[in-house]
């Protein structure tokens, strides 16, 4: 796992954060009065129900992700063989692989 990736389940998280039901109450008639006078705020306090519930997806969406790709780098972290990890073997000793 790189940095990249890392960055990118961090966006996704503060994605998911910011479209979660919790917040979008507060976010959308946020964004409604920036756009007054607009098509864009018009069509949105039109479709409230499919704003509420295209931004609870997104959010959900997102979660998803966010996991996916935070647990994929906690669980990819790379393994270094160390010459102290190398047994030594004396001659004549069976060896027992498992």
């Amino acid at each position: 796992m790189n940095k990249n990736e890392r960055l990118r389940g961090m966006v996704m998280f503060v994605i998911a954060c910011f479209t979660s039901p919790c917040c979008t109450p507060l976010i959308v008639p946020l964004v409604i009065t920036l756009l007054a006078g607009t098509p864009a705020a018009l069509w949105i306090s039109q479709y409230f129900g499919w704003v509420y519930g295209g931004l609870t997806l997104i959010s959900i969406v997102s979660f998803m992700l966010a996991l996916r790709w935070m647990r994929q780098h906690a669980t990819a972290r790379p393994s270094t063989i160390r010459s102290s990890d190398i047994p030594v073997l004396s001659t004549g000793e069976k060896v027992h692989v498992e």
